[in-house]
């Protein structure tokens, strides 16, 4: 067994010299700004009478982010929408 595949079975934390393995760090340098953007839309005590705001979240996001792809837009809502659900069940707890 290589050294790779010891590191993907135990756990890329758990290895010292594993690669980082997000492969869009341009998207995570501006994902902070970009869920405070689109917060607004995914607190149900701001918006009760949205129902799915996925829609609305990519408008807004190419509205902030206009040099962003399209691809590019649909990921960080994606990834900012489960974050969201993440951070509300801590929150509940």
């Amino acid at each position: 067994m290589s050294a790779d595949s010891l590191c993907v079975s135990a756990g890329a934390s758990s290895c010292a010299d594993a690669s980082e393995r997000r492969a869009r760090p341009d998207l995570r340098a501006i994902f902070e700004s970009a869920y405070r953007v689109v917060f607004p839309l995914l607190d149900p005590k701001q918006n009760p009478s949205l129902g799915s705001p996925a829609h609305f979240v990519r408008i807004v996001l190419h509205e902030a982010f206009p040099d962003l792809h399209q691809q590019d837009i649909s990921i960080l809502s994606v990834a900012i929408e489960r974050v969201f659900r993440e951070r509300s069940k801590s929150e509940c707890r």
